[in-house]
């Protein structure tokens, strides 16, 4: 792994330490994913993972995120917003057939017999 130009054995708490100074200083605060990749050196699975666990907070670094766990886009959350919608609208619809079911159950009383012609 290489870290800031140099080449770097280290575990990964102190590549953390690092990166996390590097990131405080003013002006690196707003650097993306990708900036952060090509000055530093360390590998955006590790920038994920610490987005993810929370080490790297949204409030302090906003241009850096994860990937969606749905579709893979690079967002903030955990899921994106447009999965996030395409989950709550499927789930509504699926209310909707569940009530839809239900009251056709309620209404057709021989539903749960058989009958032999």
């Amino acid at each position: 792994m290489q870290l800031f130009g140099k080449k770097i054995d280290a575990r990964e708490e102190d590549v953390f330490s690092e990166l996390h100074h590097f990131l405080l200083r003013k002006n690196n605060r707003i650097l993306s994913n990708d900036e952060v990749v090509a000055l530093t050196g360390v590998s955006s699975e590790l920038i994920y993972k610490w987005v993810k666990a929370g080490k790297l907070k949204k409030s302090i670094f906003p241009n850096l995120g994860a990937p969606c766990e749905r579709c893979g886009n690079i967002t903030q959350a955990k899921i994106c917003v447009n999965c996030s919608s395409s989950i709550v609208s499927t789930l509504n619809q699926e209310k909707k057939d569940q009530a839809w079911f239900n009251q056709i159950q309620r209404n057709n009383p021989r539903v749960g017999t058989y009958h032999y012609k």
